[in-house]
């Protein structure tokens, strides 16, 4: 069966600071609801002082994204972002955290509150690797499987020459598959991903470590040895690749109704459609946790175009990237602290969310952004005609309420 290809022509991304723009050109009160909740979730309470948060090599940056833009709001307000290794309010994980994860965290860096976890974003995952000039590569569960188990050694394997017709892989280096020696989420949502789809060619599960891979302490590390190796792969986030030039997989799908489809790998609004496809729960704290996103097409109730901004092309179905890590916070809610809870509290509104996708990363679905609100105690006043006209913040104490204004 012949596949057929999502890509970015398929799909139309409205801006959404352009709808604003023209919303608050073209109309007179009452604003549309959307515009009305963007109003309301830019009123915060400013902090005075410093969050820390911990941050993993694969996502360094992304917290001081969203301190640029929340200093920006709250000059008094600064965020720091430290290695994941030492001791800070703020947890910032590749990852859905275990059990394991949470007690330690609440061991060493919440010792007078309570720990809070909610999702913070998602970021798409693929295979990179370093042959010049071939992008776009199309690798189905199988084939990735393969090369992760070491089944696949060669771009001339019969599944790849299948998968890609047309493509001249005559002289290629086999493969030389590379990774992180500790946990990595990215590889736990790729090995979630083909465990679900293509059991037989790989029989691990879900892991966050690859066995038989040539490995190193970290990611700069691996990234500077496969700048040097032709033929180098690893499961690497998208951003990350992008960021070092190396070429990317396409993914192959297959639908519940047997349709057949390849996933480009360069297009956000893709992403966003993805993102959708996680699984939500919570435990006996209401702590929120969203498992690797998979398959590409959302769980009901986990994805909303129109909150999204993005219009199907007609006929298109609702397919996204099929592959996306989660991160998520770890927060020390300490009443005598309050910085660490601001922090997070900004991070899943709209403007933190944005600013995260200016870094590289995937903003939350709304449905599942809005579900942060409740563990992160921020508050959510709806009108009689179902507009959203103002969104806090729990009341800070009243030490910093004093010392802070209330930015809008």
């Amino acid at each position: 069966m012949s596949r057929r290809s999502v890509k970015a022509r398929g799909i139309v991304l409205t801006s959404f600071v352009g709808a604003v723009a023209l919303a608050l050109a073209a109309c007179t009160p009452p604003l549309p609801p959307d515009v009305l909740a963007a109003q309301a979730e830019a009123q915060i309470v400013c902090q005075t002082g410093e969050a820390q948060v911990s941050v993993p090599e694969t996502l360094a940056g992304s917290m001081d994204a969203v301190g640029t833009a929340l200093n920006g709001i709250c000059p008094d307000q600064t965020v720091l972002e430290v290695p994941a290794d030492q001791a800070a309010p703020v947890a910032l994980v590749d990852r859905t955290p275990t059990a394991a994860d949470i007690t330690a965290f609440d061991t060493a860096n919440c010792p007078a509150g309570d720990t809070i976890v909610v999702p913070a974003f998602a970021y798409p995952v693929t295979l990179a690797y370093n042959v010049i000039g071939l992008e776009g590569v199309v690798m189905t569960p199988e084939i990735v499987g393969g090369i992760l188990s070491g089944s696949i050694t060669s771009w001339e394997d019969p599944l790849i020459l299948a998968a890609n017709d047309g493509f001249d892989f005559t002289g290629l280096p086999p493969f030389t598959l590379m990774s992180i020696d500790t946990p990595q989420g990215s590889v736990e949502a790729m090995t979630a991903w083909v465990a679900s789809k293509a059991p037989e060619s790989w029989t691990a599960g879900t892991v966050g470590t690859l066995e038989g891979s040539q490995t190193f302490p970290t990611i700069a590390d691996m990234i500077g040895e496969m700048m040097v190796v032709d033929s180098a792969i690893a499961v690497l986030p998208i951003y990350q690749a992008l960021n070092n030039v190396l070429p990317m997989a396409n993914l192959a799908i297959t639908l519940d109704d047997g349709t057949e489809l390849v996933v480009t790998a360069d297009d956000v609004q893709l992403y966003k459609v993805g993102s959708g496809a996680t699984t939500i729960t919570t435990d006996e704290k209401g702590n929120i946790f969203a498992s690797p996103a998979t398959g590409g097409v959302p769980v009901e109730g986990n994805f909303d175009i129109a909150s999204s901004k993005i219009v199907l092309g007609e006929g298109a179905p609702l397919v996204g990237w099929p592959v996306l890590g989660y991160a998520h916070l770890l927060v020390c809610n300490d009443p005598g602290n309050p910085m660490g809870l601001s922090l997070a509290q900004y991070v899943v509104r709209l403007a933190g969310q944005g600013a995260l996708e200016t870094f590289g990363v995937t903003p939350m679905p709304e449905p599942i952004r809005i579900q942060t609100f409740l563990p992160l105690k921020v508050t959510v006043q709806v009108g009689e005609d179902g507009s959203l006209p103002s969104v806090s913040p729990a009341a800070p104490s009243a030490a910093s309420a004093a010392a802070s204004p209330t930015a809008s």
